[in-house]
């Protein structure tokens, strides 16, 4: 099962234009037929003003004709490029038909080198509504790279099950800032034309990476990624611990992260780091002192809502033998949903529920005759089926051969790529490391006798921090010598005190 889907623009909108005329940001334009756009200057009536001087004053107009929207010239100075191709003043014709992501350029006759006053317009029928932002480039800004993941901060995250984990990368070098495609499923255009190679950039090139757009201003990004923070999971442990006999024990200390939506989350830990206490911590069943937010709410302030966002499925099956998969998810949707579901609304659920997670043939069987994958499915979409925005699962995988396991995987990393945080424990994370996003590293320090956090980042980066090719050497790196490990656990979480600090 592939981890990123096939794009799609979906149902056609209203069409737009985003402009750019020298301004610092990109303006938003809803096309009407016959708009016209010209020079911004007194005296000059014109539907869509261009702050440019190579702009004419009635430069050209935009209409809705049968076959679609297109471009007419009005017979301008310098005439219209549209994905290249000039259109207009000495162009093949004056009007130009418009697709989708097509982008026009009033600027020189040549595009090799960028007129001051040239402007870039997207034309777009499956816009987004989001803000642009800007990212300022330099001769020493390092590779800017385009995923559902990202190694550290280097990087521009998108929120979309369209775009690839590693899908693309702006690259600075010798003769300047280029786009490479990482072999992803949906690519990268340049100018509405997909492209094969590393594509060398120009100032006013606009990159498109599923319904991302960049511009490229030779200086700055302009782009209008799905913002991806708003609802992100930030965890602040200082401590977590119990009492026994007036005694008191460290469990957890000094935990500090963030988790994007989207992202599924590996949780690794050598014997006693307190994975499960962890979880318990992150969810509120079990406070710890510190601080657990979700976007803008307090998850320990607020547990009494927000314990029905949270889904969690442990390592027991909870399931009823003798109830059928349908009234399993039925019972556990007139419990979780909301009391105002209707019937049709609960029974959608349900459809949805049982297709994402295979179970659809299964509808009817009887829980004890599943096969052991199948209950397993079933525990997740319990918690599933009221649309938790957070899921956390221990070992879900345990007593499931390889293929059952991989399959199960696949399915959560559908449930993550719906833009939930999915964080999983197994004992067998190898098999299954190309679905995650990002690993958490929990470590029992010999020092304090205390879980302590040892590494979070990407995949690639954690196999290059604790320099082994697999998840399960990472354990091996901070389990006690008596444990076949390697003794390291102190090691690495002071090195990554100083990695979280950037000083690595």
């Amino acid at each position: 099962m592939s981890a990123t889907v096939l794009y799609s623009p979906g149902e056609a909108k209203p069409a737009r234009l985003f402009v750019w005329d020298g301004t610092r940001t990109m303006r938003t334009v809803d096309l009407q037929s016959g708009m016209v756009m010209g020079r911004a200057m007194e005296g000059t009536d014109v539907d869509l003003p261009l702050t440019s001087s190579i702009v004419s004053r009635h430069h050209g107009e935009f209409l809705m004709l049968e076959e679609g929207w297109c471009c007419r010239d009005l017979g301008s100075l310098n005439g219209t490029h549209v994905n290249g191709e000039l259109y207009g003043r000495e162009g093949k014709s004056d009007t130009c038909l418009l697709q989708d992501g097509d982008v026009l350029r009033i600027d020189r006759k040549t595009l090799d080198r960028a007129h001051p006053d040239a402007v870039v317009m997207v034309f777009s029928t499956s816009w987004q509504d989001t803000q642009w932002n800007e990212l300022t480039l330099t001769d020493t800004t390092g590779d800017i790279h385009i995923g559902r993941t990202t190694v550290r901060q280097e990087g521009i995250k998108v929120a979309d099950p369209a775009v690839s984990k590693r899908h693309a990368t702006f690259r600075h070098g010798v003769h300047g800032w280029s786009i490479l495609d990482h072999d992803s499923t949906n690519g990268v255009y340049v100018n509405n034309r997909r492209i094969d190679q590393p594509w060398p950039l120009h100032p006013m090139d606009v990159v498109r990476v599923a319904n991302t757009l960049f511009l490229f201003l030779g200086d700055r990004l302009l782009y209008n990624a799905p913002a991806v923070q708003h609802n992100q999971l930030s965890i602040h442990i200082q401590e977590r611990s119990v009492r026994n006999l007036f005694k008191k024990r460290i469990l957890l200390e000094n935990i500090d992260l963030s988790v994007d939506p989207g992202d599924m989350v590996l949780v690794l830990g050598g014997s006693g780091a307190g994975k499960t206490t962890f979880f318990n911590a992150v969810m509120g069943y079990e406070k710890a002192r510190g601080k657990i937010t979700h976007g803008d709410r307090d998850v320990y302030k607020e547990y009494d809502r927000m314990k029905y966002e949270i889904g969690f499925v442990p390592q027991q099956d909870l399931l009823r033998d003798d109830d059928s998969v349908y009234h399993t998810l039925d019972n556990a949707a007139r419990m979780k949903m909301a009391a105002n579901t209707t019937h049709e609304e609960r029974q959608q659920r349900i459809d949805r529920v049982l297709e994402m997670l295979g179970l659809q043939r299964e509808r009817n069987s009887l829980v004890k005759k599943l096969s052991g994958g199948q209950k397993k499915r079933l525990n997740i979409a319990v918690e599933l089926i009221a649309d938790p925005s957070l899921f956390f699962l221990d070992e879900p995988d345990s007593g499931l051969d390889g293929i059952m396991a991989a399959s199960l995987m696949e399915n959560l990393r559908v449930i993550a790529d719906e833009g939930k945080i999915v964080m999983v424990i197994t004992h067998a994370p190898d098999r299954v490391v190309h679905l995650f996003d990002k690993v958490i590293v929990l470590a029992k320090s010999a020092k304090t006798n205390s879980g302590h956090l040892a590494f979070y980042g990407s995949i690639e980066a954690a196999r290059a921090f604790f320099e082994t090719d697999t998840m399960e050497g990472i354990v091996k790196r901070i389990n006690r010598p008596d444990e076949n490990g390697d003794g390291l656990s102190d090691f690495y979480i002071e090195k990554y005190a100083q990695y979280a600090g950037g000083t690595v």
